[in-house]
């Protein structure tokens, strides 16, 4: 918090101030060994106080088994926390009264805390966290600040209040105006008072749980409250399915609340609001916004998970057409796009993995390189066109002629290699004479009425062929192109084995 802030809250004359009652009921709750005897004379003295406890205790909002009308029982009944949470809520309820008496928003921003108080006590409830009551006063108090930034500056924060219509908008406005927001202030006046810290702490962090750098139960405290928040301004707030959306996005994120676990807690929430009011003398709903709030709650958050469950599916309908396409780019990528035979790259995987399996099981890798003889001049008399349809159909009768488990692919150009799995040198040989004379066979068209045939020279290795074998792959492609550079040498159109 800025110096000049700090020092207008600790020389306001008018800063709100607790009733003797209720520091009394402070500085006993930090005695250890109070006891409920104790506790229960003290709020006696009050009898206002000790009728309002009574009726608490006897309201369904605690759902005792049997009511009573002694308020020494009904401290023993509620416990040493609930009671003086109580004592305390009653005595900062006479505070926003007085201040509301002139000031309709302080009556909204008074509401509002009620519904936090009781939503933070029974999200807690619902998740077994414990902390009950410290919770519902951390729900009531988080907007005490701003009874303490009116007070402390008048002119200014009045102005501001004016433009009070949702409540995390207003906390930017406070800060843009004043470097400040009634966080920080309220958590200032609770520490001025000697309530505990963690009410300080989850005043300053209510307002961005997961930016405050908490852990463990203190995160979960806090977004107990954050939740109840967004809760309490749903249910004023002029935006219900917005507001619900919110809530529903952040119950799940911050307290795996799922929709049928929100439905429940909102029930119950509208269901005790009237008896809370009661107890504090002020209408927090009206019935009619009461009656209408459970089933508009519940159709928002029906229509919000069929959302959803229909953004879910879009999404994976997304992630199945970018497996789709990622399978066609990677199909694309290891094959030829004129033959559709397997590419270069294709083939430097493949080779690696074959001849790792043939050395590991012993058993024979043949390698063939067949490069089609003369292609050169097919191109520069005949046209490209007439050159790209004799690689695809040479690729077909090369595919048509292997088995399933031969690998056939187009290294570059006019250049084709062949790979025999469990394939020696003379069964090789035999595989390559079938491809050569299925090259020279086959007929293409030229232009017009002109066919004309092409023929290949085959260069082989062959790796784990008895007592042959080549160091790595490399070594055996080397073998393979020098084989097929002396079937040209030799006058092209023939089968060569390297030595």
């Amino acid at each position: 918090m800025i110096p000049a802030i700090r020092d207008a809250l600790l020389y306001c004359p008018n800063l709100p101030t607790l009733p003797s009652i209720a520091i009394r009921i402070l500085e006993a709750g930090r005695d250890p060994d109070v006891s409920i005897g104790a506790l229960a004379a003290l709020i006696a003295k009050d009898p206002a106080l000790a009728s309002r406890i009574l009726r608490v205790c006897n309201s369904p909002l605690y759902a005792q088994r049997r009511s009573t009308a002694n308020l020494h029982q009904a401290v023993m009944l509620l416990g040493l926390n609930a009671t003086m949470t109580l004592a305390l809520s009653f005595s900062l309820s006479d505070m926003f009264r007085t201040k509301a008496s002139d000031r309709k928003i302080i009556e909204h921003i008074w509401r509002r805390a009620l519904i936090s108080a009781l939503a933070s006590r029974l999200i807690s409830v619902r998740l077994r966290f414990g902390s009950f009551e410290e919770l519902y006063l951390a729900g009531l108090l988080q907007d005490l600040g701003i009874l303490a930034l009116d007070a402390s500056l008048p002119e200014r924060y009045t102005a501001l209040l004016d433009r009070f219509h949702l409540h995390d908008q207003f906390v930017e406005v406070e800060r843009e105006a004043l470097g400040t927001d009634h966080g920080e202030a309220g958590a200032w006046l609770m520490r001025h008072w000697g309530l505990p810290e963690s009410l300080a702490l989850t005043a300053t962090a209510v307002h961005d749980p997961d930016g405050a750098h908490l852990t463990g139960d203190t995160l979960t405290f806090v977004r107990c409250v954050a939740l109840a928040g967004q809760l309490a301004e749903a249910f004023l707030g002029e935006d219900l399915q917005s507001g619900m959306d919110g809530v529903a996005a952040s119950a799940e994120r911050w307290l795996g609340l799922d929709q049928g676990a929100l439905e429940s807690l909102v029930e119950e929430i509208v269901a005790a609001l009237p008896e809370l009011g009661s107890l504090f003398d002020i209408e927090i709903l009206s019935p009619r916004m009461a009656a209408g709030l459970i089933d508009q709650s519940r159709e928002i958050l029906a229509t919000r998970n069929l959302r959803l469950i229909h953004q879910a599916a879009e999404h994976q309908q997304k992630v199945l057409e970018m497996a789709r396409e990622t399978e066609v780019l990677q199909e694309a990528a290891i094959h030829d796009a004129l033959t559709g035979l397997h590419n270069r790259r294709y083939f430097d995987q493949t080779l690696l993995l074959e001849f790792g399996l043939a050395t590991d099981n012993g058993w024979p890798l043949a390698l063939g390189f067949i490069d089609l003889d003369h292609f050169k001049q097919v191109n520069d008399t005949r046209g490209h066109v007439t050159g790209d349809s004799v690689l695809a159909k040479i690729a077909a009768v090369l595919k048509k002629n292997l088995r399933e488990r031969d690998y056939i692919m187009r290294y570059g150009g006019e250049e084709f290699v062949v790979m025999l799995p469990g394939h020696g040198t003379e069964a090789a040989i035999r595989v390559f004479e079938r491809l050569r004379l299925a090259i020279a066979g086959t007929r293409h068209q030229g232009e017009g009425d002109e066919v004309f045939s092409i023929t290949a020279s085959i260069g082989i290795a062959a790796h784990m062929d008895g007592a042959l074998s080549v160091a790595d792959p490399i070594n055996l492609l080397r073998a393979a192109d020098r084989a097929l550079y002396d079937a040209k040498r030799q006058g092209r159109n023939r089968v060569k084995v390297a030595d």
